[in-house]
């Protein structure tokens, strides 16, 4: 095979933004002597649109935020603008295959939508999908008709890479059918995503429904699973279901369940347990006179602070902005306080903040549009859900499925829980690195080629977005980073890749190779 100039590991949205930005400025520039080769790597068959717009997750998958703070700000007018051009479009898609639950959403958003009331909509996301993917497509289209660029879509898997004595890189892919085979690249992008979802229950009992990742292979599957498992439950009362975690990818189950009344009836009570005993907040939208700062006052004042006490007082602010739904304006003057406090300190407390202490933070302050959370209220208060606070420890062999043993929040004490279990989803969030299923994401930790950042779930990087010389990072693996150019916590944000995507096209379309990684 020929050299590839540029290859994409996974094909989601990060990797999606980055090809449009790349189409975008080639057509924008004088043609080069060299037309530009792209490889894209994607295990799963479907390309552009990863996990959460794509066919793995539900066609009623929410936006977490409303549209207007989706999207980025730049790309606003444009979306909006085709979001009403192609409304019958994907509002007739929607209807015939997103249900009651479809029904309902349309029926109370799509005035708003005809309004530009951009601020309270909370869209699915398979319409952002679609929408990205016909962006790309069509400048995908002129670039080769141009003869700018060419590009080859490979459905396989990467498991590997090997540096080159050329600066090349061999990718080392594993097919569909198990045959191995390689690419050799100039630049690599690893857009994969975050990493696997670390497993929590070793899965010995056949009569235990076990779904370690909601979303692999797809939503829909893993529910007709659920819906099968439980349709062989004779005693209603055994129909119990155990959900490990209560993050976004928990609530957006339960919002999900709500509108299958077929399934949900069929389920004697969905037991959630995580750390926090709460689901994301709603977001709050009253406006307040004054954002008090008490804590980190204090701190300011006081001086002489570490970034331990810096974020404590920070946590304890928090409270007030979160005491009657987390309350994003309030949320913003705390993090932005706390950064400019922050700049006094020295680089290593900045690192620790932007890979451990900001995720502390962050799930302070987990939010959920008002769809997600009404329905997960009302299975609440039906008592069809209850939520546990506690950790999860393991289970043990019952008559009737599981039992699960834990501890509480607060206590040392192991517990068992009197429900038994016929299934268990874990909603638990990705794994470390060095420990995950990714065979690629392993070997590149592991055999020393890209470094772990100090958030265990991400890669360091330079200002390059190079994790090693020509080894590119986009998407949550930047999580974690602090340099001149990124700073964030997490990159799961749609918004910041679309701010990021421009810069790293610059540096794949650059042929300067001289500077190393740093």
């Amino acid at each position: 095979m020929d050299t590839i100039d540029v290859s994409f590991v996974g094909s989601g949205i990060a990797a999606t933004l980055t090809l449009i930005e790349i189409f975008d400025k080639l057509l924008k520039s004088p043609p080069a002597a060299h037309k530009l080769t792209i490889a894209i790597i994607e295990k799963y068959p479907e390309f552009w649109k990863g996990i959460p717009y794509g066919k793995r997750s539900s066609v009623n998958a929410l936006t977490i935020t409303t549209v207007h703070d989706f999207i980025y700000e730049n790309e606003r007018p444009v979306f909006f603008e085709w979001l009403k051009a192609n409304k019958n479009d994907w509002a007739t898609y929607y209807r015939e295959h997103g249900g009651a639950t479809a029904a309902r959403w349309l029926e109370n958003n799509l005035p708003l939508i005809e309004n530009n009331a951009w601020e309270t909509v909370y869209i699915p996301r398979f319409i952002f999908g679609n929408y990205l993917q016909e962006k790309l497509l069509t400048l995908l289209k002129d670039a080769e008709e141009k003869q700018l660029a060419t590009i080859k879509l490979i459905h396989a898997e990467a498991i590997d890479i090997k540096v080159l004595d050329n600066d090349l890189h061999e990718i080392i892919l594993e097919h569909p059918d198990m045959s191995l085979s390689t690419v050799i690249s100039r630049k690599v992008v690893i857009a994969a995503g975050s990493a696997p979802v670390r497993k929590m229950y070793a899965a010995t009992d056949r009569n235990v429904l076990y779904i370690n990742d909601i979303y692999d292979p797809s939503v829909e599957n893993n529910l007709k699973k659920l819906h099968a498992a439980l349709n062989q439950t004779e005693d209603p009362a055994n129909r119990n279901i155990l959900v490990i975690g209560s993050n976004a990818s928990s609530i957006e189950l339960l919002y999900l369940l709500e509108g299958m009344p077929e399934l949900r009836k069929m389920i004697n009570k969905t037991v959630i347990i995580s750390s926090s005993g709460a689901l994301p907040l709603h977001i709050s939208t009253e406006k307040l006179p004054e954002h008090p700062i008490p804590n980190l006052d204090k701190v300011k004042a006081v001086g002489n602070y570490t970034i331990e006490t810096l974020v404590d007082a920070a946590a304890m602010d928090l409270k007030y902005a979160l005491q009657n739904g987390a309350n994003m304006d309030y949320v913003a003057t705390i993090i932005s306080n706390t950064l400019v406090l922050m700049e006094s300190l020295d680089e290593t407390a900045k690192k620790a903040f932007f890979a451990i202490h900001g995720i502390r933070l962050r799930d302070m302050f987990r939010r959920s549009g008002p769809e997600y959370k009404n329905c997960s209220q009302l299975l609440i208060d039906l008592e069809e859900v209850i939520i546990l606070k506690g950790r999860f420890l393991n289970t043990q062999l019952a008559q009737n499925g599981v039992l699960l043993n834990y501890k509480h929040a607060t206590g040392t004490r192991e517990m068992v829980y009197s429900l038994s279990f016929k299934a268990i989803i874990n909603c638990s969030g990705s794994d470390n690195l060095n420990n995950c299923d990714s065979r690629l994401l392993y070997n590149l930790t592991n055999k020393n080629i890209c470094k772990m950042n100090l958030s265990g779930k991400g890669f360091e990087v330079n200002e390059k977005f190079e994790a090693a010389q020509n080894i590119y990072i986009m998407g949550p693996l930047l999580g974690g980073n602090m340099n001149k150019l990124i700073h964030f916590w997490q990159l799961e944000n749609a918004s910041r890749l679309t701010s990021l995507a421009p810069l790293l096209a610059d540096e794949l379309l650059s042929t300067n190779n001289e500077n190393s990684h740093s």
